[in-house]
């Protein structure tokens, strides 16, 4: 029973009623004992997914649209159940000192207001509170403002841990009372040793001091009492609302669909299909509705808390939810932030730059496109709200709300309805009709005034808006962050592709670009293959990962078909690219001045290219404001789509495998289930009411899952498959003593197999022939070319000993390309498996080779060679090679 409905329940294979039955039928046939039926396997099904709780609600909108939506306070109380998130979340923001490599460490959680940063911790089984008196172990007294997280210097050296830490006020007690010194300083709290209770039942009678009885004022915190005296803690969520197809076919099937991910866990995990979860979708609401749905989902958490179990401390606590950023390309970012969109007049989202085409023709405002201006402000988009509102009940309504669109940017998609009906009435009142008296504009207002009290139903305008603009904690126009796969990928490097392929097209130069696009080095680039075919044949049609790979290699294909200036624009692509793609940043500052200054060099080569391309296409002027994004959530990876967009496959197989009369609530309900099973399986706590008690499934079940690691890939989770360091991937023959192994002073074989490739540490497959980043014995790193690998006969898993050869950096980079220059030098040298850090990208120097000779080899299709050829670059046999960078 428990095997079948955990196969059934699987998100990426999903069955309909007759597979099932067709399973079920075959498992009797050979035989299986005890195979249920499929009406049993429902209903045991159902049993388990009431037993831990039905998280779907139903919610109907303002405008009458009613959709289904999962509680978000249930999502984040399973994440915190369940030990495979739990364990891997860090709980408090950390002040990396200059490093960065997860959302914690961004701003916005270092400096959240108040009533959203953490407000509690634990220290030797006591919790305390902020805003609360406590004692120290020095016998010093001190008020907790904020918690975080940081490495201290005499830390641990061999297991460093990051230390809890509270920023607060220092308290002396005096024969008048409790005086609290305003300025703050940073204690550790493993220093804490009494809580405000304690301090309370016996010296708190004194009170505090005229200057310091604010203070007071706030003990004990709220929160202590609300929560019954459990560990309250704030989780930061990543809100992904996008419109999908519901078919599988070309027709389009419009559905709206909102998904989250708890950013309290770090980016692996954020990576797993396991840890996004679904929220909600409908094919009648709008996004903001939805996000209106999301929001009071959100806001009603936070206000009752969520009682969770945690299963790292073995305890309930309480959670306050939050909405740390919302992820999305940029149509959605702008109908969330209110904007008018990207072929606005003021076409930015995030400040206010842009004007007429006029206007951003002048040099002046061209000059504007290249500089971030004034940051917008979410009350001074409600206030364009309502002032467009206003404009729509005057005369010549129609024409004023157009000229207030365009003069600000702003256009509210959850209001449109009001205004465009009572532009519509406006219009039909102030109509002259023959033999009949026009009305006075006084009574058109009046009744204009009627209609829009009526269109509000007694309820306050600000239901009627857009419901992000205040959110609390949310600041909607700078917690957009710019979306590096929508603006960079299929933004700024399609459109260079586009006009490259013009250039090369009309040059009639295609044919030998696709000749040295195959020829190119793909070792170290992690694209096996570029897919030289395809790109070329359809290149119109290409997505990120082409655009990923091309703007790695382009320079070195294109040196001399192409413009300079257009050349200079694909090498800063390449730099961009992969500062971009940084997963960790060791020197927050240093790398947010190299971006800076790399996307200003973009900008200005990309005017000399197409001077009205920055007009025409507003994602030129986005790249400006990522810096600053990366400064308050983390590395741009994080608010990256990618995974969301993948997790699109998930719901539209829900939305095949239903009968479509309730879209939205079936699609609730089987997340529900998933997500059920999937915590259940994996070892997840839930209330028992019976028991009333938190309980999870036995061992047999958990175990079951760590042993298939089959049914963890159809769960979402990554199969752990990693191959060690130095393992070699194919050999092709044995030979007795070469002469490479008598090199290696660990040698103790006389027969070797000799591979093809091997691991590196990092996971990276490289082949013979191919360039690694090596760890010598004191540390260095070096790039070498493997030569030999050698694995001994008695054991051809893994490698023993890889032959190396040297390559050393000529004094000077490449005049044209811009990138590090190297060549081989004749030592080689014979090492371990287990220094080999990870594959890196050479190319060879065809620019000042003057490689223009080509040959033919055969093509492979189906895994065979072909009698069809194609042809490559005869490279020239010159010692000059280029470091990709």
């Amino acid at each position: 029973m428990y095997i079948m409905d955990l196969l059934f329940s699987s998100p990426r294979l999903r069955f309909s009623d007759a597979q099932k039955r067709a399973v079920i039928t075959w498992a009797k046939a050979l035989g299986a004992p005890n195979v249920p039926t499929l009406y049993g396997l429902k209903k045991c099904h159902d049993r388990i997914c009431n037993q831990v709780g039905n998280p779907t609600e139903k919610v109907k909108a303002n405008s009458g649209n009613i959709f289904y939506l999962n509680s978000i306070a249930k999502a984040i109380a399973k994440d915190y159940a369940n030990p495979l998130t739990r364990m891997c979340m860090q709980d408090y923001p950390e002040d990396g000192q200059g490093s960065m490599s997860q959302a914690h460490h961004g701003e916005k959680m270092l400096n959240l207001p108040d009533g959203l940063a953490v407000p509690s911790v634990r220290v030797s089984k006591k919790i305390y509170f902020t805003g609360e008196l406590l004692q120290q172990s020095s016998q010093s007294y001190f008020i907790p403002k904020r918690f975080f997280q940081a490495y201290l210097p005499d830390g641990d050296a061999a297991h460093p841990e990051p230390a809890i830490l509270a920023i607060g006020n220092p308290v002396a007690l005096t024969a008048a009372g409790f005086i609290v010194d305003p300025e703050r300083i940073i204690v550790e709290v493993s220093t804490f040793a009494r809580t405000f209770e304690e301090i309370e039942e016996r010296e708190f009678e004194c009170g505090f001091t005229e200057s310091s009885r604010s203070y007071a004022q706030h003990m004990p915190n709220p929160l202590r009492k609300k929560s019954g005296g459990r560990l309250v803690l704030s989780v930061p969520l990543i809100i992904f609302i996008d419109d999908v197809s519901g078919n599988v076919s070309k027709q389009w099937n419009k559905h709206h669909v909102v998904y989250m991910s708890n950013a309290a866990m770090p980016r692996q995990m954020l990576e797993k299909e396991f840890c996004i979860r679904f929220v909600s979708s409908s094919p009648h609401a709008s996004p903001l509705k939805l996000a209106k749905g999301v929001k009071d989902s959100i806001t009603t958490a936070a206000e009752q808390g969520v009682i969770a179990w945690d299963c790292k401390y073995k305890e309930e606590i309480m959670l306050v939810p939050y909405g740390l950023f919302k992820a999305g390309d940029n149509p959605m970012q702008a109908e969330e932030c209110s904007h008018g969109g990207l072929k606005c007049n003021m076409f930015c989202r995030t400040c206010y730059v842009g004007g007429t085409m006029v206007e951003k023709s002048t040099d002046e405002g061209y000059l504007k496109i290249f500089e971030s201006g004034r940051l917008r402000e979410p009350d001074d988009t409600r206030k364009h709200i309502y002032d467009q509102i206003a404009l729509s009940k005057l005369s010549g309504g129609t024409e004023k709300v157009k000229n207030a669109v365009t003069s600000s940017g702003i256009r509210d998609a959850a209001s449109a309805s009001i205004v465009n009906h009572l532009l519509v009435l406006g219009k039909s009142l102030r109509k002259r009709e023959a033999g009949k008296p026009a009305l006075k504009e006084d009574e058109v207002r009046a009744t204009l005034e009627k209609e829009f009290e009526d269109l509000l139903c007694g309820r306050p305008l600000e239901e009627f808006i857009n419901p992000l603009l205040g959110m609390p904690g949310v600041n909607i126009h700078r917690d957009t962050p710019t979306e590096i796969l929508h603006t960079v990928l299929l933004g700024v490097v399609k459109y260079f592709w586009g006009q490259t392929v013009f250039i090369l097209e009309k040059a009639h130069l295609l044919d030998t670009f696709q000749t040295r696009l195959e020829s190119i080095s793909t070792n170290g680039l992690h694209a096996p293959t570029l897919g030289t075919e395809y790109i070329c044949h359809y290149k119109g049609s290409l997505i990120g990962k082409h655009f990923k790979s091309l703007a790695q290699v382009m320079p070195y294909i294109i040196y001399d078909l192409v413009l300079k200036t257009v050349l200079n624009g694909w090498t800063v692509i390449g730099e961009v690219v992969v500062l971009l793609w940084h997963t960790k940043i060791d020197d927050l500052e240093t790398y947010l001045a190299q971006l800076s200054c790399t996307i200003e060099d973009f900008l200005t080569v990309s005017a000399q290219c197409a001077p009205s391309i920055l007009i025409s296409k507003a994602k030129f002027h986005f790249l400006l404001h990522i810096p600053m994004y990366i400064r308050q959530f983390g590395p741009a990876i994080l608010f990256s789509t990618e995974r969301f967009e993948s997790f699109n496959h998930v719901f539209r197989l829900t939305c095949i495998h239903s009968n479509r009369q309730a879209p939205s609530r079936d699609s609730c309900n089987t997340f529900a289930s998933h997500d059920t099973i999937k915590h259940v399986v994996t070892g997840g706590f839930w209330f028992d009411a019976v028991q009333k008690k938190w309980v999870r499934a036995g061992d047999a079940v958990r175990q079951y899952i760590a042993d298939h690691p089959e049914q963890r890939h159809l769960l979402g989770l990554n199969t752990a498959n990693a191959k060690a360091a130095g393992f070699q991937t194919r050999s092709h023959r044995i030979c007795a003593d070469p002469q490479n192994a008598s090199k290696h002073p660990s040698s103790s074989s006389s027969r070797f197999v000799i591979a093809d490739s091997i691991v590196a540490t990092n996971g990276d497959t490289v082949a013979v022939g191919g360039h690694i980043i090596l760890s010598d014995e004191a540390e260095t790193l070096r790039i070498r070319k493997i030569i030999e690998i050698l694995a001994p006969d008695n054991n051809r898993m893994y490698a023993s000993h890889v032959a190396i050869q040297f390559l050393q950096f000529l004094p000077t980079v490449h005049p044209t390309l811009w990138v590090p220059r190297m060549q081989t030098i004749t030592n080689q040298e014979v090492k371990s498996p287990e220094q080999i850090l990870c594959a890196v990208n050479i190319q060879h120097d065809c620019a000042s080779s003057q490689c223009v000779e080509t040959r033919s080899i055969c093509a492979h299709q189906e895994r065979e060679q072909t009698t069809r050829t194609k042809r490559i670059v005869k490279h020239k046999e010159t010692n000059s090679f280029l470091l990709n960078v």
